[in-house]
């Protein structure tokens, strides 16, 4: 079995894992503060907005929102970065090489 494999698979867990737990519990703030530049750079497509309901939402209740759903995505890439976890240890254990999309 090829080691890089290995290394790489539990380096992007790791990492897949770290940014997800730090979104869905918004370590230290880090969701708050994504978004908030998140949508303090995305405030020139403010002026014509797709949705003629998006205008009418205080600007607190669309951060509320977005910030909801950015750690909805954080449990997400957590789960991900498990599964990935779960498939270096099953490659490790059988001694099988994991399984590549060709």
């Amino acid at each position: 079995m090829e080691t890089w494999r290995v290394l790489a698979g539990a380096a992007m867990s790791l990492a897949m894992s770290l940014v997800g737990i730090a979104l869905a519990t918004n370590f230290r703030g880090a969701t708050e503060w994504h978004v908030r530049q998140s949508m303090s750079t995305a405030s020139a497509l403010r002026r014509v907005p797709p949705w003629r309901w998006l205008s009418n939402v205080p600007h607190e209740k669309r951060l509320a929102r977005f910030i909801l759903l950015e750690r909805l995505i954080g449990i997400a890439f957590a789960v991900v970065g498990l599964i990935i976890l779960a498939t270096v240890g099953h490659s490790v254990v059988t001694g099988e090489p994991m399984q590549t999309v060709k």
